[in-house]
């Protein structure tokens, strides 16, 4: 007979073991996309985080790379007429070298070399973590909404719904050139993904000390993702906000609690006493939780300042305005239709032979259709590749019906009994009404993308895990409504065949890439794939 250990051990391990395949699974591929299918020989785009944790292992905060004395010796070396002397996407300050991306992941791997006595990792194999972090918090994420959804989604479409959380463009798109730019916008997605589970968890949590350690964990994958990816700081310090105050909102609702064992066993006490003590209770938990909620995310924030305060001589300055680059990022409302048509509607390059799906560089204002209300500013920069997510990744377009749901469902909650007093607050505090929140300020906050004289197909990072996940939950809501069962079929169909879509396409895109990834790296694998898959006559 098997012992209640034994016999949990066994259930955690038949519920985890399917998870744990397919993590590593999927991580198999992700290493076939970024090594271009060599698996062993992963070209290295850049190590800048290297050499960014090298500096801070000597002890210092600039480079050891030293600026040339022909850039020190100009009057004005940002002029962009000395772009010849420039140290590219570095900033230079009181003639030292920096880097202005997030110095969160540069620490971290600072703390990868002092542990193993080793070199630290280039930037692709960074970008691959943070692809796995990514993907292992979410599914994590997904399978415990299902379990938790009333209804359960079937379990297909749970697993369908992983596949494309893990397969959709521009995942793999994005692999297929794992550079520095790629390695910080990554971190910062792989931390606010951790942080959307803990906090999740903390939501959801039976005991109150279970809650406050998760509600902590997701405030500092808050912080972390701020210092990861500099433009999440005011998301994540939204996040922690509302995190804690929907903890907060919680506890008042559910009371002050028992009182604690001591106080318990210590006989039958006045009613003045217990109540005295039921506050002090009650007052403590949400002390805790303010504790665990802001102090976390709250202090990597407040070290990051310090961090720019002995850098560059000021709080708030990340070396944004001393980087040797083009000069980018202005922003303007002039931008929001260009900017909204490339992020969401911007067609691939279709072709006969395989990969079959591509976008080259400055194709994108060619392609837009001339019927569209679309004009592009002459100081709009869209060279670079960027593919609509409602084109490329259908899946996405249940997001669009998240909004009308969650309006549906309030005014039916609020209307049941609308002379209950405290209805919003009991709305508000429903565990699973955070994830939603949290997910569109997480959006929301990515919003001054598209008001950019800039577009990217990686910038669609900072926005397309959020809508991922907002796309699952609410698909889930469609396939439960109570319809007939011929539409419910039919709701089905639609939902197999757009995940189908969406993962074939992220598929394809991970053999492209900004610089032709396969073709570069490993030509023999594509001309053989093209020879055997393209479905019209090889023209070389």
């Amino acid at each position: 007979m098997l012992t209640p250990v034994t016999e949990n051990a066994r259930r955690w391990f038949r519920d985890t073991a399917p998870l744990v395949g397919f993590w590593v699974a999927v991580s198999v591929y992700y290493v076939f996309v970024t090594t271009a299918g060599h698996f062993t020989r992963w070209h290295v785009w850049s190590g800048f985080y290297d050499t960014h944790a090298d500096a801070l292992l000597h002890g210092q905060l600039h480079l050891l790379e030293q600026p040339s004395r022909a850039l020190l010796a100009l009057k004005d070396p940002f002029d962009i007429a000395n772009m010849p002397y420039w140290r590219w996407d570095h900033s230079l300050y009181n003639g030292h070298l920096y880097h202005y991306w997030g110095i969160v992941p540069a620490f971290l791997v600072a703390g990868i070399r002092l542990l193993f006595r080793a070199g630290g990792p280039a930037d692709d194999v960074l970008t691959f973590a943070f692809f796995v972090a990514r993907l292992v918090a979410g599914t994590l994420l997904i399978r415990d909404v299902a379990r938790r959804a009333n209804p359960r989604p079937p379990k297909w479409a749970v697993a369908a719904a992983m596949l494309v959380f893990a397969l959709a463009n521009p995942t793999p798109y994005t692999l297929a050139r794992a550079a520095i730019y790629e390695a910080a916008i990554m971190s910062g997605v792989a931390f606010m993904t951790v942080g959307f589970y803990c906090g999740y968890r903390s939501m959801h949590a039976a005991g109150g000390r279970a809650a406050t350690a998760w509600l902590a964990a997701a405030s500092l994958a808050f912080g972390l993702a701020s210092g990861c990816r500099l433009n999440l700081m005011p998301t994540a310090v939204a996040l922690a906000v509302v995190a804690t105050l929907w903890r907060w909102w919680q506890i008042r609702s559910q009371g002050p609690g028992r009182l604690a064992a001591p106080a318990r066993s210590a006989g039958v006490r006045p009613p003045e006493q217990t109540t005295v003590a039921h506050r002090a209770c009650g007052a403590g938990r949400l002390v805790a939780a303010g504790v665990a909620g802001l102090v976390p995310a709250g202090a990597v924030m407040l070290g990051l300042l310090v961090i720019n305060k002995l850098r560059f001589d000021a709080w708030t300055e990340f070396g944004r305005d001393y980087v040797m680059t083009y000069p980018l990022f202005v922003p303007g409302l002039r931008f929001l239709i260009p900017d909204t048509y490339a992020y969401a509607f911007a067609p691939p390059q279709w072709s006969c032979t395989f990969p079959y799906l591509s976008l080259a560089w400055n194709a994108i204002r060619p392609l837009t259709p001339a019927w569209l209300p679309v004009t592009w500013p002459a100081d709009h920069s869209s060279s670079e590749p960027t593919l609509g997510l409602l084109t490329i990744a259908p899946f996405f377009w249940f997001a669009i019906l998240a909004p009308l749901m969650a309006i549906g469902r309030a005014r039916l909650l609020l209307a049941a009994d609308p002379a209950r007093p405290g209805r919003w607050a009991a709305l508000l505090a429903a565990p699973g009404n955070w994830l939603w929140a949290a997910l569109v300020i997480y959006v929301l906050g990515s919003v001054p993308l598209l008001i950019l004289n800039f577009t990217t197909m990686r910038y669609e990072h900072d926005f397309a895990t959020g809508l991922l996940l907002i796309a699952i939950f609410a698909s889930w809501k469609v396939l439960a409504a109570p319809l007939p069962r011929a539409a419910r079929r039919a709701i089905a169909w639609l939902y197999g065949l757009l995940a189908v879509a969406t993962i074939v396409a992220g598929l394809l895109l991970g053999f492209t890439g900004y610089f032709k990834h396969f073709e570069r790296h490993n030509p023999a694998l594509l001309h053989t794939l093209e020879k055997k898959l393209s479905v019209c006559r090889m023209t070389k």
